[in-house]
């Protein structure tokens, strides 16, 4: 019984496992029908929304189509679009400036990339929307609709008018919206009494050609140009745009013209100046200082000053291309070019005194006791200049003033210096000398009057009074060559000692020269320079940014954002 309990356990079991198997794929498939339906559905979903795409755009195509139709139909372009003929239309009127595109500062013409903005009400362009399929605004060429005459006065290239083919945006309300981009060549007085540390004021003066204040009115956008979209320019940066709106009365007609004038302050960025303009100036006059610190008695002085003034003229001949000519003003870089070509030309002329003083000497020249006393004396000490071996000149003088006394008072006559030779040796050795010279001229020469020895033939002795005579007659031309030579060397060494106090004198002038050129080189450039109320901005700024170079490893071009309020 146990058994077949068992063994019938086990059948109920597989039994009802094998019945549960179909339930189970049918779970299944239960399961992926709501996946597949749902994937029909979304296809559905997405051809009934592309249909009704294409319908609404069918429909919305028929409606805009309508609408143009309904609106142009009879619409003209030459009409004011006002209701009364005594209605103002109020058009407002705005500037953006996309990019400066150049600033001829020769012919003072300022080319510029901007976008008009122009706003006006047609009421003859007005519409409800849901009678066009709520259609709000639409997009129409610029030549179906009525534009203003809204020109640039002080245009430079004689295209007044905006001649961009953009189109306009028309709100139901009748509101137009239009805003060509254009490039302008204005009329801009420059002004460069800084350049180049200079701001340029360039006006756009926009106003209508045709309708006076009475039929149409202009109305500024907002305060200032905007400059959002604004292209930096290399050279230029600007610092403020603002709008102000003028009624004129011109003398041509007695009506009032409105117009809106936008001031557009530009200020030039001088790093390209300072870096290849002034600074090569500055080290071409620096150069100038080199010349008094030259040795006065070398010829490369006058080679030097001529060298520098070349190189300042030749550069002064590549960078006038660069500098604008405008007689109305004078430059201040011209002044720099200027004042540095004057530093030049005024070094070579006191070079050319230097070296006249230089090269005097006592044959040509007296020095003045003023002379010596001030610029031997007096200035070197202040230069801190001293001349070696101050001893050397007195003992000269003294020796020198000795001789010239011994040879003024008469006191080397030739009986005393006779007498007084016999009582040394030097004396003896003297008239040993003198025997040996006069047998030697015995023997060359005959006397009138006494026994020689010629040819051969033995003759007598000189009596001790004929030698003594002849001795006295050597001793009287020794010691007239001995003076003769000590005058001499005296007179050379005098001479010396003036050329060589003319050099001092010349030396002691180059270094007063080179303190006032220094000094004048440094003052002269900073006065001229910080004229300019720019450059004082410009230098710290110059200097901030390499700060910044330096602190946080800001490139050197960079530039601080301007915050224009």
């Amino acid at each position: 019984m146990s058994v077949s309990r068992t063994h019938n356990v086990s059948f109920e079991n597989t039994q009802t496992s094998c019945q549960t198997a179909p339930e189970t794929d049918m779970y299944v498939r239960r399961l992926a029908r709501p996946a597949s339906e749902a994937v029909a559905n979304n296809r559905v979903i997405i051809i009934y929304l592309w249909v009704s795409l294409i319908v609404t755009d069918i429909l919305a195509s028929d409606f805009e189509a309508k609408l143009h139709d309904t609106l142009f139909k009879d619409y003209y372009i030459l009409p004011l679009p006002v209701v009364n003929t005594t209605d103002i239309l109020n058009v407002s009127f705005g500037l953006s400036i996309s990019q400066i595109i150049d600033l001829d500062e020769r012919n003072q013409v300022l080319t510029s990339k901007v976008w008009v903005k122009q706003q006006w009400r047609d009421y003859r362009l007005q519409w409800e929307p849901e009678e066009y399929g709520g259609i709000t605004k639409i997009k129409v060429p610029n030549e179906c609709l009525w534009i203003p005459d809204i020109l640039l006065y002080n245009n430079a290239d004689g295209a007044f008018d905006i001649q961009s083919a953009s189109w306009a945006g028309i709100d139901y309300t009748g509101l137009v919206t239009w805003w060509p981009p254009a490039v302008y060549k204005s009329s801009c007085q420059i002004n460069v009494a800084y350049y180049p540390f200079d701001e340029q004021h360039c006006l756009l003066k926009f106003g209508s050609w045709t309708y006076d204040g009475v039929v149409m009115d202009l109305r500024p956008i907002s305060q200032n140009a905007e400059i959002r979209d604004y292209w930096d320019n290399g050279e230029w940066q600007i610092i403020e745009t603002p709008g102000e709106r003028h009624e004129v009365t011109y003398p041509c007609c007695a009506e009032t013209y409105v117009d809106i004038t936008y001031t557009i302050t530009l200020r030039r960025k001088p790093l390209y100046y300072f870096a290849y303009i002034l600074v090569p100036c500055g080290l071409i006059s620096f150069n100038t200082v080199l010349v008094f610190y030259l040795p006065p008695d070398i010829s490369e002085k006058m080679a030097l000053c001529m060298s520098v003034l070349l190189s300042m003229t030749v550069f002064l001949l590549l960078i006038t291309a660069q500098i604008p000519a405008n007689a109305n003003h004078f430059p201040l870089i011209v002044k720099y070019l200027l004042f540095t070509m004057l530093i030049v030309s005024s070094s070579i002329i006191l070079t050319v005194f230097v070296l006249n003083v230089r090269f005097r000497s006592p044959e040509t020249h007296t020095m003045p006791r003023w002379v010596r006393r001030l610029f031997i004396d007096i200035i070197p000490g202040f230069l801190g200049m001293s001349r070696p071996v101050e001893y050397s000149k007195r003992f000269r003088h003294v020796g020198i003033n000795l001789t010239r006394d011994a040879m003024a008072n008469g006191a080397l006559d030739s009986s005393r210096l006779v007498m007084e030779s016999k009582g040394n040796s030097y004396s003896v050795r003297m008239r040993r000398e003198v025997d040996v010279q006069m047998d030697h001229d015995d023997s060359e020469e005959e006397v009138p009057g006494t026994s020689n020895y010629r040819r051969g033939q033995y003759l007598p002795l000189m009596t001790s009074a004929e030698k003594e005579e002849n001795e006295a007659m050597v001793i009287h031309k020794a010691v007239e060559e001995i003076m003769y030579l000590t005058w001499k060397c005296a007179s050379d060494e005098d001479s010396n000692r003036e050329k060589e106090d003319w050099k001092f004198v010349a030396m002691v002038i180059d270094r007063i020269f080179l303190i006032i050129y220094i000094c004048g080189i440094c003052v002269g450039n900073i006065v001229i320079i910080f004229q300019a109320p720019l450059a004082t901005v410009f230098f710290r700024e110059l200097f901030c940014c390499y700060e910044d170079w330096a602190m946080n490893g800001l490139p050197l071009n960079y530039t601080r954002p301007t915050v224009i309020e």
